[in-house]
């Protein structure tokens, strides 16, 4: 499965993994346990995970990394998570020597650059991670173990959803045999700031239910700026207007600090991976999101019609 990608790797003594804008807990883990498990088994490349990770997990699954623009132009990038080069966070990697790619998301083709591994039926780019380690037997470390645990844990809404239940439970306790501590991941996945708080009063406060099966939350560029927050921030909060009955499709939007919009789309039925594409967008089946550069008159309105058809039509 993974022969194509293990000739690459073998090739160069530099590599440099890179993760998606936003890093969420399977893009930083997956990079995370990818760079560990490489360095064990090549002692003598240099491998790096680059981008802005998951800070909160820096003491307990360690740091990214500082490479220089000279490095990149002599390594081979991995691209972890993601569909293409564009959406990447560090987009240095354009200049990269060679390219490779691991990935769960729906694929819409448009990564060029080299050899992939794809199955958006895996729980997340972890769980795809671990079977890289384990179909070339590569030691899993403690901390990759926990690294990949992090990744599954989120990507699946701590265990919720999956193609197949059994293999990510054994999976799941196979890292826990490797000395995973789930506690301490979750404990420290659920620590937020104060700020924190105050994004979810908003959601609430700003959220609209319409009779069309549609529930949704918008924040306009002022009103993150209120709240001092991201657009990202705002967008993670999907979960917090989920399952409202007889509504199957509910999004977060928020207008971005250059002026475009970001959104997070949810579904318990829909095909939602099909109206973020039409956005510029991807992700899986039931949960997907976009950014679109301008965010112009009706964009919004443009999205709810975009939804509501789907509900109406059983889908796209």
């Amino acid at each position: 499965m993974f022969e194509a990608i293990i000739s690459k790797i073998e090739q160069y003594d530099s590599i440099v993994i890179f993760g998606h804008l936003n890093p969420d807990g399977d893009c930083y883990g997956s990079q995370i346990a990818l760079r560990n498990i490489l360095k064990a088994k090549y002692p003598t490349k240099s491998v790096y995970a680059v981008g802005s990770g998951l800070k909160k997990f820096f003491d307990i699954l360690g740091e990214m990394d500082s490479v220089s623009d000279e490095i990149i132009t002599k390594s081979l990038a991995i691209v972890v998570d993601s569909n293409d080069l564009g959406r990447l966070e560090d987009q240095r990697a354009h200049s990269a020597l060679d390219f490779a790619k691991i990935d769960h998301h729906i694929d819409n083709f448009t990564f060029k650059e080299g050899p992939e591994v794809i199955d958006d039926k895996a729980t997340s780019t972890c769980e795809l991670v671990y079977k890289f380690a384990k179909e070339n037997k590569f030691e899993i470390d403690f901390i990759s173990a926990s690294a990949l645990y992090l990744g599954m844990m989120t990507d699946t809404g701590r265990f919720q959803f999956a193609n197949n239940f059994v293999q990510m439970f054994d999976i799941v306790s196979d890292l826990c045999k490797l000395g995973v501590d789930p506690i301490l991941i979750n404990k420290t996945n659920n620590t937020v700031p104060e700020k924190t708080l105050s994004i979810k009063r908003f959601v609430y406060n700003h959220t609209t239910i319409r009779n069309d099966g549609i529930v949704y939350a918008f924040a306009s560029k002022k009103d993150r700026e209120e709240l001092g927050v991201t657009s990202a921030q705002i967008c993670a909060n999907t979960s917090l207007i989920s399952y409202v009955i007889n509504h199957p499709i509910w999004f977060v939007a928020s207008e971005t600090d250059n002026g475009g919009m970001q959104c997070e789309l949810r579904s318990s039925m829909f095909d939602v991976q099909k109206i973020a594409t039409h956005f510029g967008g991807g992700g899986h089946t039931f949960a997907a999101g976009f950014t679109v550069k301008q965010f112009k008159e009706g964009i919004l309105e443009e999205l709810i019609e975009l939804c509501a058809k789907t509900i109406r039509k059983g889908g796209i």
